[in-house]
């Protein structure tokens, strides 16, 4: 950019021209660069034409992308050994701001830290930012910015083959692995189906409940599932039963379920209700009454409050009274199971910094024993990530990095 107005000094100009590029590297939008201010007003500033001194509003963003950063460093007034050239500097000014970022400062990133990841003295790091090392820094400066870079800006290194396979964690195409979860809730179907009985698990929402579900119905036939919400009522799962089966709609609702009932009449038939809490107080009745008539069994599925609803509320007192088997609701999935999850969906080919016992129990806690925090929100990124960096492990900082700089939520 060659057409700044006559507002702008040599100084300003630089600033412009580095927090353009900022922007570009970034792959900033508006939302993200405007910083409350108004977007025409920011992008004129940005492209050399603020009709006044444009100091103000590039103080904003300059302490936003450099932070306390001095812009005399970029001039011919630099301090910097004569071995920094422009790139290096602007990685010490990225290197700089970074390190004093909340997810950075809270896990203790310092130069100490640095310096054991890259094999160097803290002192070596401490001329490295301080611009006077007294060779070439470039090597140094990548190395240390690829620590601390925040999740989703890594350039790929492109001179490093990479014939991984190309894994896409997308809703609706997760391959199923086997969990203490969807074991649960296979025994609990089993048990209502040998019992003829009502089974009943209950969990938070998010730890595989659904998946366990729709495995079970893949491997046994004789499962018919209906899956509920807010709006489902006894006529949405009577209407989901007949669907089921195969069954002609009845005007009456008695002959809908005379009908369900004289066709699965001592089958080895089991009927499943997923969310089960969300459903209509009605949604649950039709369930009894078929139970009890065809001697089949049903399986209650849903998030903790269905316990709550089944045992506190008067109109269900005749259906917890028929529940052969009811687990303790699950609050969180083992470390084991997190452990299965993560090696399974990236088939190996997300090199990991550790393996021990200690980084598997850091992991669940970081997820909060949650498969979908880890499947559908976590993983896509790593594995993201890992393909741009092949040879770069996956540690605490870079999980901690995706969690505050992808995903707002604060590091652990």
């Amino acid at each position: 950019m060659s057409n700044f107005t006559s507002h702008y000094s040599d100084e300003q100009q630089i600033q412009v021209k580095l927090i353009n590029e900022e922007i570009e590297f970034y792959a900033l939008g508006p939302e993200d660069y405007c910083l409350g201010y108004d977007l025409n007003q920011v992008n004129a500033v940005l492209n050399g034409k603020s009709p006044i001194n444009p100091k103000k509003l590039l103080s904003v963003l300059w302490a936003h992308f450099f932070g306390d950063f001095d812009p005399k460093e970029f001039s011919t007034e630099s301090g910097f050994s004569d071995c920094y050239n422009a790139n290096d500097k602007l990685l010490v000014a990225r290197i700089k701001k970074r390190m004093t970022d909340e997810d950075i400062v809270n896990q203790g990133v310092n130069s100490t830290y640095i310096a054991k990841k890259i094999n160097k003295s803290a002192s070596t790091i401490s001329q490295l930012l301080s611009g006077k090392y007294a060779a070439s820094p470039t090597k140094y400066l990548h190395d240390i910015y690829a620590i601390v870079a925040p999740a989703g800006t890594d350039a790929a290194d492109d001179s490093e083959s990479d014939d991984r396979p190309v894994i896409t964690i997308r809703y609706g195409e997760v391959p199923f692995v086997p969990t203490s979860v969807a074991k649960m809730i296979s025994m609990a179907c089993e048990h209502a189906r040998a019992r003829r009985r009502f089974a009943v698990v209950a969990g938070q929402a998010g730890i595989g409940k659904s998946k366990g579900l729709e495995r079970y119905c893949e491997e046994n036939s004789q499962a018919i599932l209906i899956v509920g919400s807010e709006q489902t009522t006894s006529k949405h799962v009577i209407e989901n039963l007949c669907s089921a089966l195969g069954l002609p709609r009845k005007a009456s609702v008695i002959k809908n379920i005379e009908n369900i009932i004289r066709t699965i009449e001592n089958t080895e038939r089991i009927i499943l209700l997923d969310e089960a809490d969300k459903c209509k107080p009605s949604a649950l009745d039709p369930l009894r009454t078929i139970s009890d008539a065809a001697k089949v069994g049903v399986c209650l599925i849903g998030n903790i409050q269905l316990v709550d609803k089944l045992q506190t509320n008067e109109r269900y007192e005749l259906i917890s009274s028929r529940v052969c088997f009811w687990p303790k609701p699950i609050g969180e999935v083992p470390v084991e199971d997190i452990k299965n999850l993560f090696n399974e969906l990236t088939q190996g080919t997300v090199p990991l910094e550790s393996n021990d016992e200690q980084w598997w129990q850091w992991l669940h806690k970081r997820v909060e024993g949650n498969s979908r925090l880890l499947v559908e929100n976590l993983l896509p990124h790593i594995l993201s990530h890992s393909r741009k960096n092949p040879n770069k492990k996956l540690d605490k900082l870079l999980v901690n990095s995706i969690f505050a700089n992808v995903l707002n939520q604060q590091a652990v």
